[in-house]
């Protein structure tokens, strides 16, 4: 009966009542922001109650320098972010990804970019660094912006560099099962001097949260703690069935992050490389174990890269053999997911073709994500590949 599920809690009862017990505080967001400023490399940090209203602020900030309406993204990635773009009058624009490492470098961007072009939208999804961030913004026209989208990848590294520092504004997730969660939230980060007076216009206009913003966190976070808790997923999962969210939001709320929300993400901050270092390393052992399987396609990263996986995704090729997968892994007491099943321009009306971008199409219909949270264990690691190794 026991079930691990594709993402898991890392806070503890001792976390949550830290978290509870420091809602009073009046400077706990500060404390939050410096320390993480810290750890993204940035010198000013701005939070908000999610990553998708954190990318929303960041347009917001962007409309305000420049009269530029389109914004470039992954054909393969959240539907929020379509929301989002459209949430703040702007025009979705839809590039391929690369077959290598299910992301948009600049090879697959350029091609996008119109004199209308406000940003473009660098993705690491899964975890995995855009391959040639680093050089990304240099290979762009300089009245273009450049956003990443670090939603899934806080504490990957590219040569030592966190992601993050390669776009002019960054912007990342805290939301139940990223890298470093705190039951929900968000933050941004300016490398540009001329976004700081925007964005702290932006923040400004951000309603606080309600009264009892602390005391729905606290429960979120509780039920989350006990509904993933392998012993009882199983039973909790069945229950939760009906209540998932299969389809992108038609909105989301935008304001400031809440007390409860930037106390836990301080303690999660405390233990934020041991988190980081195993979801690489259950990742990258994953890896190994299913180099040179038929049929599975694994991932490319490269050797510069540290990537820190939120979920691990490998490419079966026989579509018809992912349920199987799902079945025998979930059998053995292992959750897998399906991640997105559509790319963009299917969930959306966007004015595309259904067979453009052919590798995003491929990708939604043969992926498989695989649990890499710091709740798998070298057991669960070795159940995932061996029943993969022996698929039909």
């Amino acid at each position: 009966m026991t079930k691990l599920p594709i993402i898991g809690s890392t806070s503890t009862v001792s976390d949550a009542a830290y978290a509870l017990a420091h809602v009073p505080c009046p400077g706990i967001n500060a404390r939050f922001k410096a320390r993480a400023a810290v750890l993204l490399d940035a010198g000013t940090v701005y939070t908000a109650n999610s990553g998708i209203a954190s990318f929303y602020l960041i347009l917001e900030a962007l409309k305000t320098v420049s009269s530029k309406k389109e914004v470039v993204l992954p054909a393969y990635t959240a539907g929020s972010l379509i929301v989002a773009i459209k949430k703040a009058g702007l025009v979705p624009v839809l590039c391929d990804i690369s077959p290598d490492d299910y992301n948009a470098g600049l090879r697959e961007a350029r091609p996008a970019i119109t004199a209308d072009t406000l940003a473009v939208v660098a993705v690491h999804m899964f975890g995995i660094p855009v391959s040639g961030i680093e050089i990304f913004r240099a290979g762009m026209p300089g009245d273009v912006f450049l956003i990443e989208d670090c939603c899934q990848a806080m504490g990957s590294r590219v040569k030592d560099k966190p992601v993050g520092v390669f776009g002019d504004v960054s912007f990342f997730s805290f939301n139940r099962g990223k890298n470093l969660p705190a039951n929900n939230g968000g933050c941004i980060i300016s490398r540009v001097g001329a976004l700081e007076g925007p964005l702290r216009t932006a923040m400004a206009a951000c309603a606080a949260p309600g009264g009892m913003d602390w005391a729905d966190a606290f429960l979120k976070t509780a039920l989350f703690m006990a509904g993933t808790d392998p012993h009882v997923y199983g039973i909790a999962n069945a229950l939760a069935a009906g209540f998932r969210e299969t389809a992108p939001p038609i909105d989301f709320p935008v304001h400031a992050l809440g007390n409860f929300q930037s106390s836990l993400g301080l303690r999660a901050l405390s233990k934020a490389d041991a988190l980081f270092m195993s979801r690489y390393r259950n990742g990258i052992s994953i890896l190994q174990g299913l180099r040179g399987v038929p049929g599975v396609r694994l991932p490319v990263v490269a050797p510069d890269l540290l990537p820190v996986f939120n979920r691990l995704p490998i490419l079966i090729e026989d579509a018809g053999l992912i349920k199987l997968a799902q079945k025998e892994l979930w059998l053995k007491g292992i959750e897998t997911s399906r991640m997105y099943n559509k790319p963009l321009h299917h969930m959306f009306e966007l004015g595309y073709k259904s067979e453009d971008f052919p590798h995003a199409g491929h990708v939604a219909e043969h992926l498989l994500t695989l649990p890499v949270h710091p709740g798998v264990r070298a057991r669960h690691i070795k159940t995932m590949i061996d029943i993969l190794r022996g698929l039909p």
